[in-house]
């Protein structure tokens, strides 16, 4: 989460304007606190429409090049997630505005039905495919101060992957999931967003075998060669040890979890 939300009525009078002139007089701002990849998050209401407007100071350019990436993948991805409806620098910020999605978090917590609706939407997120020319960079590319040798080759994949799927990327809605804010897509095998949903999942208090047999109901988990699930297992953790130390053991024995499964 970002440490210092800016408000609608700290943005500068500039960005404000710019947001009036596309979408109309806003009449009710509501700060959205989730979130790690910008500094304002609102959802706005005009006389005509409801919308998710995100944004970063152009000086942040890892936030705004995060950003860009959401616009450069979004016409890939509106079947399982909002629209792009705008996009801005005005004011010295970047603006993305999406249409607004009326939904909540989802709910990891052990026994939820949204389990289910979650598995559904990476089910269909699996349709989605990589944009051409997009640069939307391979997997591997994260990892590679720690792959060892063949891993580049059993991690390769052509399925278009979110790679941050934590409750607060998925909206519940009337209709089904909703999997928002694609600012760190990479291409690689179709079972990465799955096995780094089920660690998540054990993360919220599942039992391990509870949140492997999650896992086990997504196809392509079982074809996966085992030699692949364990490179990724290997390089995951091994990129965790190597930022965060002792820190990421508690998060590296659930991902060594995912090796129990057949």
């Amino acid at each position: 989460m970002v440490d210092q939300r800016v408000g609608w009525g700290e943005l500068p009078a500039r960005a404000r304007q710019a947001v009036v002139q596309r979408f109309g007089v806003v009449s009710s701002a509501r700060t959205v606190p989730e979130g790690i990849t910008c500094r304002t998050a609102l959802v706005l209401t005009t006389a005509t429409r409801t919308v998710f407007l995100k944004g970063v100071p152009v000086s942040d350019r890892q936030g705004v090049a995060a950003q860009r990436t959401e616009v450069r993948v979004n016409g890939a991805v509106r079947a399982v997630g909002p629209a792009v409806v705008w996009e801005a620098v005005a004011g010295g910020w970047h603006l993305v505005a999406f249409d607004h999605v009326d939904g909540r978090h989802a709910d990891f917590a052990p026994g939820t039905a949204d389990a289910g609706v979650v598995a559904e939407l990476l089910g269909r997120t699996r349709q989605c495919q990589v944009p051409a020319g997009r640069g939307v960079p391979p997997l591997v590319e994260r990892y590679g101060a720690v792959l060892g040798p063949g891993d580049a080759e059993l991690l390769a994949g052509s399925a278009l992957l979110h790679t941050d799927t934590n409750p607060h990327n998925i909206l519940i809605t009337s209709r089904g999931g909703r999997l928002v804010d694609w600012a760190m897509p990479a291409v690689g095998p179709a079972w990465v967003d799955a096995a780094n949903t089920a660690v998540r999942l054990m993360g919220f208090d599942w039992e391990t075998r509870e949140a492997l047999a999650w896992l086990r109901a997504f196809p392509e988990w079982e074809r996966a060669a085992r030699s692949a699930r364990a490179a990724f297992v290997r390089v995951v953790t091994d990129d965790a040890t190597a930022r965060f130390g002792r820190y990421a053991a508690e998060e590296n024995a659930r991902f060594l979890a995912l090796l129990a499964t057949g």
